[in-house]
């Protein structure tokens, strides 16, 4: 049994407008309140910007953010950056991010789910990926930590946001579809089960030094600010 993230957002975009009607922009209904960081939209987006984008990118900076759903962090990210590539796996997730924010700065690059085979050797300054791994299986998030450190140069600044199950938001949010998600197989959509131990033991297994770790600002959830290695 297999876990198609591709599959999930495909279908997932496709039923948004009808899900989220008073909305402009998919992925603005996530608005951190369930995560308990943030009450509405404009708070949520303030926090992530205030807390992971403003003291970390710079105006020269390359930016690859990973899993850019419908380009809400890229639009804040593009404040701040000179250039931004937007990856994901789903081509509606990257069209809609391309509809919201046009192509000035910005690339746009189609992932496959296992490698970065897509984006260039040492591009970037900073990888970002908000909102993404906490859909990510824990062997799937290891897996792209391993690729990462070729695409960035630089200071190799990683921003890593993960769900949290030991937290009493994640606990839960594990008891709200546990359930649903049994014998090996589960939706692309679904949280996944993950913790900031395990990812601690990721990072330090892979030689990433760790800058910062915090889970208040997103307290169901991790955020890491780290470099990444040299690459081998």
């Amino acid at each position: 049994m297999t876990i198609d993230y591709e599959k999930a957002w495909e279908e997932y975009a496709k039923k948004w407008q009808e899900n989220n009607p008073e909305l402009t922009h998919i992925g603005d209904e996530w608005i951190g309140k369930a995560a308990g960081a943030a009450n509405s939209l404009a708070e949520y987006e303030k926090l992530i910007e205030d807390k992971f984008i403003v003291p970390y990118v710079k105006p020269k900076d390359t930016v690859l953010e990973i899993g850019i759903g419908g380009g809400r962090t890229a639009e804040l990210l593009l404040k701040y950056c000179q250039k931004l590539i937007c990856a994901d796996i789903s081509n509606s997730m990257l069209n809609a991010t391309k509809n919201r924010l046009g192509e000035d700065r910005i690339k746009y690059v189609k992932l496959d789910g296992i490698t970065l085979n897509q984006i260039e050797y040492q591009v970037a300054d900073i990888c970002f990926c908000y909102d993404t791994m906490v859909h990510l299986e824990p062997r799937d998030i290891f897996n792209y930590l391993t690729k990462i450190p070729a695409k960035l140069k630089g200071q190799k600044l990683c921003i890593f946001h993960h769900t949290n199950t030991l937290s009493d938001l994640g606990w839960q949010r594990f008891l709200k579809d546990w359930d649903k998600n049994l014998m090996g197989k589960r939706n692309g959509t679904a949280h996944s089960v993950m913790t900031d131990t395990i990812m601690e033991k990721f990072l330090s297994h892979l030689n990433y030094q760790i800058i910062h770790k915090d889970t208040n600002s997103v307290p169901r959830d991790c955020v890491w600010i780290c470099q990444a290695p040299e690459n081998n």
